[in-house]
């Protein structure tokens, strides 16, 4: 038999080394795959289609109107594209046409009880108040019920407690700061928007925040606050030295502080809309993809001036033009970081939505987009 091992005393026998683990390394993240928006409509094609839409809107009093946008709308939906694949409008123009009676009537209803009486058009003012965020979530999901992509339309969820919050209620304590809270509103309601979407069974979602909108807000009062002052103090030096006594001030110098006024609004607005769209699109996600805008200010200021002059100048002929080459731009500055394939999105049922909310949104001008 043999002997055990001797064991020295205090010790104890030492047991066999095990393997080393082997160490493991996280994988690192696909990168994501860049699909930029395109858009592939032309002046021309867009100008027939247009110059047709007034005539006939002007010969049946506006009743082919809905027709009309219908056809806008198919156009330059069906000139978007995102992969190679063209976004569908499927809304049909008799709900538009009934939703835009109902809406011309409450507006021509509005406007002929200020001459009845100044107290009937209050409540009907404070009545459209009370109705205005019931009437954004209702446009808001007709839009995305009547468009889709690939074959699946998109979807609104509605939420009339929380759009009662952010559109109406909110309004109190902004108010009462003096707009302050300016920023912080439009961030919810921003968000509000942007996460009751759907498409195919995917929730989008929004990762801005607050502090993320205070930036350009401030800086756009704080760049508009030193234009006005010293716009204002220049002008106020040249009719100083320009007045003479008993003479009315020239009237040169009355439209040149509303140049100065309007021209710095105009130019800060575009650069603030550059800033605001890409602040919202680049803190939107559905699923494993996110969103890339990359707008500039003094291109949308560009565009935006130069179109207005030639429109103006040519007395509306131009208006196609000037919006072919604003949606090419907006599209061609958009990009979807797409972190896996992008037809991988199932079908969502979705119920028929009235236009009438859509309508009256559009006429009563309630800022409903990105």
């Amino acid at each position: 038999m043999q002997d055990p091992p001797i064991v020295s005393a205090g010790a104890w026998p030492v047991p066999p080394a095990l393997p080393e683990p082997i160490a493991t390394v996280p994988s690192a993240a696909p990168p994501r795959v860049p699909h930029r928006f395109a858009f592939d409509g032309s002046a021309g094609e867009y100008f027939r289609i247009w110059i047709v839409n007034l005539a006939l809107s002007l010969v049946t009093l506006g009743l082919y109107s809905a027709w009309a946008k219908v056809r806008t709308q198919r156009y330059f939906y069906g000139n978007t594209r995102l992969d190679g694949v063209p976004f569908e409008y499927l809304a049909r123009p008799l709900p538009i046409l009934a939703g835009r009676i109902v809406a011309v009537a409450l507006f021509v209803g509005y406007v002929l009880a200020g001459q009845l009486s100044l107290w009937l058009q209050i409540v009907l003012a404070l009545l459209i108040t009370l109705l205005t965020p019931w009437l954004l979530v209702r446009g808001a999901a007709f839009r995305a019920r009547y468009s889709s992509w690939r074959g699946l339309r998109f979807r609104f969820v509605p939420d009339y407690g929380q759009a009662y919050v952010r559109y109406l209620w909110l309004g109190i304590p902004l108010v009462l700061t003096l707009g302050l809270l300016y920023p912080y509103v439009k961030a919810r309601q921003k968000a509000f928007l942007v996460e009751h979407h759907r498409y195919g069974g995917q929730a989008f979602g929004f990762e801005a925040t607050a502090g993320h909108f205070y930036p350009p807000y401030l800086i756009a009062w704080a760049v508009m606050t030193a234009w006005i002052f010293v716009g204002t103090a220049l002008l106020t030096g040249a009719a100083v030295a320009l007045h003479r006594p008993g003479a009315e001030p020239p009237t040169a110098l009355v439209f040149g502080w509303m140049a100065v006024f309007y021209g710095g609004y105009f130019a800060i607005w575009a650069f603030l809309a550059a800033a605001i769209g890409n602040l919202v699109y680049n803190h939107t996600t559905i699923g494993p993809h996110r969103f890339e805008s990359r707008l500039q200010g003094s291109r949308l200021l560009w565009f935006y001036a130069s179109n207005t002059v030639a429109v103006l100048a040519s007395a509306g002929l131009l208006i196609p033009w000037a919006k072919i080459r604003l949606a090419r731009y907006r599209a061609e500055r958009l990009t979807v970081l797409a972190g896996g394939s992008l037809a991988a999105f199932g079908a969502e049922h979705g119920e028929d939505v009235d236009a009438t909310a859509a309508e009256i949104d559009s006429l009563f001008d309630i800022d409903v987009g990105l």
